[in-house]
């Protein structure tokens, strides 16, 4: 594997700053076999109804256009039916890098 920054701006010799990179080592076999087994799962979800309705992700003709769409349409129509509307959005892409990784491996350890 590559490492790589998780951000430009971190510190090159804090360890801690840098993620392994497989997707672009991984062999062309391996990429087949995972593409294949996501449609396999996906489509059994769908089959089942186990997706939401409203889930954008991991769906064939939805995006995160998708549901931005559905989200200010909800907005507009309690708009108009001159309802209270509150939208409250959280960035958790650097959630993970507060977690203390020991106490999160000490706790994923298998218990015999």
């Amino acid at each position: 594997m590559t490492p790589l920054l998780n951000k430009s701006s971190s510190d090159v010799h804090d360890l801690k700053n840098y993620r392994p990179v497989s997707n672009s080592n991984l062999s062309f076999v391996s990429k087949l076999v995972e593409r294949a087994a996501v449609k396999q799962l996906v489509d059994y979800l769908e089959v089942n109804e186990l997706i939401p309705k409203l889930q954008s992700a991991y769906r064939k003709h939805h995006s995160n256009e998708t549901a931005v769409l559905w989200v200010l349409s909800d907005i507009l129509i309690a708009m108009d039916n001159q309802q209270v509307t509150l939208l409250a959005l959280l960035d958790l892409s650097a959630a993970f890098d507060c977690v203390d990784h020991d106490i999160l491996l000490s706790r994923l350890q298998c218990k015999d």
